[in-house]
């Protein structure tokens, strides 16, 4: 399923306008986003990974593949079930730091803001940033109900302000009922929509403008296609939203647009050097857009 994405900031940015210190993306949870949300170098962040269906040792593992190298600091929690470790292999991360940490009970927040707070805490002598991944925040509001969820996030983001961390917090909207959706997403800084737009590239989709990027050019990286699309998208917008924020079109490049596109055969994406070229003739793609194009009218 090809996804485009917009962004609105119902809260304020990070702290001194740094950007944002919690994102809440909502999207569907089959939907492959990748295991972070933060495409910096590796060796300049550490990440912490807070799972509710994924084995933590296999997120790292993905982590790994994703980025070529585990970041600084990594460390993970298994929220709602605990850890096995039977399952963990000891000589595929030997030489790397690999804090496993176990919530058994969604609803123990005083628990999970520990727990997080016990990784940020350790790692402030380090030179890297500290980014947080939770992989669903759907178990906790089932367990303690929207209210409690909200002073939860709140008081985590007072948090992440104080150190310079940011965390990104996925929820399926399909599980939940809007008006408490709105209510959480307050509690945010920024909130990422993710909407499904059928199996093809839309006429005016960040899919196209991704294209048509790459269409007179050789290759660009990321950061480049991702102000393109932004200045884009803002263009097409003048009124009536907030302006795209890059960085956060990058977040969305990297793991909903060019993973779609890659696996369409329409671009050849180099993860490890963060860039991107056309698989194709960029005459081919004129036909596509057209062809597309009459059967959306």
């Amino acid at each position: 399923m090809m996804q485009t994405s917009h962004s609105v900031t119902p809260g304020g940015t990070g702290e001194d306008d740094g950007g944002p210190s919690t994102v809440l993306l909502r999207g569907p949870s089959e939907e492959t986003w990748g295991p972070i949300w933060d495409q910096r170098d590796p060796r300049s962040m550490n990440v912490l990974a807070i799972t509710t269906r994924l084995d933590p040792l296999c997120w790292i593992d993905a982590c790994e593949q994703q980025l070529g190298e585990l970041p600084k600091k990594t460390g993970a929690i298994r929220l709602g079930t605990p850890i096995n470790p039977m399952k963990r292999d000891p000589s595929s991360h030997e030489l790397v730091d690999l804090p496993l940490t176990a919530v058994e009970r969604p609803s123990d927040l005083d628990e999970l803001y520990t727990a997080i707070n016990l990784y940020i805490t350790e790692w402030l002598h380090t030179d890297q940033g500290t980014v947080i991944w939770l992989e669903s925040l759907t178990p906790v509001i089932e367990h303690v109900g929207v209210e409690r969820t909200i002073t939860f996030i709140e008081s985590l983001a007072e948090r992440l302000r104080m150190t310079g961390a940011v965390a990104y917090v996925r929820v399926d909207p399909r599980d939940h009922d809007e008006h408490a959706l709105s209510l959480i997403g307050n509690a945010f800084d920024r909130v990422v929509e993710i909407e499904g737009s059928g199996s093809t590239v839309a006429a005016t989709s960040r899919e196209e403008t991704v294209l048509r990027a790459l269409q007179s050019e050789d290759t660009l990286s990321v950061e480049a296609i991702a102000g393109r699309v932004a200045a884009t998208e803002n263009a097409r917008h003048p009124e009536g939203r907030d302006p795209t924020n890059a960085r956060l079109v990058e977040i969305d490049l990297y793991h909903a647009c060019l993973p779609k596109l890659a696996d369409a055969e329409l671009v050849t994406v180099d993860w490890e050097h963060r860039t991107a070229k056309l698989a194709v003739e960029p005459d081919c793609l004129d036909t596509l857009f057209t062809r597309r194009g009459s059967q959306e009218q």
